[in-house]
């Protein structure tokens, strides 16, 4: 049985005389993001939360464990990758299929109405919050869930979670259009095809590994391959970005892109987001 896919591929090593690591960048400076390790110690008071809260309410809810892997933290949003990450997890493909299939299943399951509505709330309480772009979002206020995560990180992170992240795929897809961003993916694209994995956007060396899994995961041999291509198409990626300079030729379109875009509400949006997940973080750490 393979265990990690580190048994398909190779570690990463410093290097001496190292050029420096490229920047990791993410929109809005990465508020939106939170380490594995806070992700879980966040997600496992939140479970209690709900949990007290259905007890109180006369349902039986069992807590569940976080199940993500640490890749949901590290996977650069713009497709960005350093030459340690390529060589120790590639895309993360074969990993995070790994690592699901030895994660088991939640255990709840909606039983009847009135466990359903003590856990997502009721129509007459529901809230529907519209975003720029024309997009919806709906909770029920009197759900165990919303006050769990109003308790966890406040009362406004039930709207400021949505909008944050509203601004930040709007930051990403509006950098993704730029003419000179564009122009980087070009530089990094001809690099990728002289090294044998043509591929015209950060994505698309993806696909065809994607696409080799359903097959692979019913043989381990397979599985072995694809981890090994996996690592190799990546380590090739990599390198492309790193010699054409990819990750702070987007660090500066992004820079320009949010001071063009974000208006003085959205900054005030951003740093009321950011103020309700500092608390929330130093109250695990507490």
């Amino acid at each position: 049985m393979i265990t990690a896919l580190a048994a398909v591929g190779c570690s990463a090593s410093e290097e001496p005389g190292r050029e420096p690591a490229a920047p990791d960048v993410r929109p809005l400076s990465g508020v939106i993001a939170f380490s594995h390790i806070d992700s879980v110690r966040l997600h496992d008071r939140q479970e209690r939360a709900v949990a007290t809260c259905m007890t109180a309410r006369g349902q039986k809810y069992t807590v569940q464990p976080a199940n993500t892997s640490a890749r949901g933290a590290e996977t650069n949003p713009y497709g960005l990758l350093t030459p340690e990450r390529a060589a120790a997890d590639g895309y993360g493909i074969v990993g995070e299929y790994l690592h699901l299939r030895s994660t088991p299943p939640p255990t709840n399951k909606p039983r009847t109405k009135a466990w359903q509505q003590a856990l997502t709330g009721t129509a007459e309480h529901r809230v529907t919050l519209q975003l720029p772009g024309g997009t919806n979002v709906q909770y029920s206020m009197d759900g165990c869930i919303a006050g769990a995560a109003a308790e966890v990180y406040g009362p406004e992170w039930n709207t400021l979670e949505p909008l944050t992240m509203n601004l930040a795929n709007r930051v990403l897809a509006t950098v993704e259009e730029e003419p000179a961003y564009r122009k980087a993916v070009r530089r990094w694209s001809a690099c990728m095809t002289r090294s044998g994995h043509p591929a015209a956007d950060l994505q698309a060396a993806r696909v065809p590994l994607n696409a080799r899994l359903h097959a692979a995961a019913k043989n381990e041999e397979k599985l072995r391959a694809l981890g090994r291509d996996e690592i190799e198409t990546a380590n090739a990626d990599a390198r492309c970005q790193a010699d054409t300079g990819l990750a702070e030729a987007v660090a500066d379109v992004q820079r320009k892109v949010e001071r063009r875009l974000l208006t003085a509400e959205n900054k005030e949006t951003v740093a009321r987001y950011r103020l309700a997940k500092e608390r929330a973080l130093n109250a695990v750490a507490e």
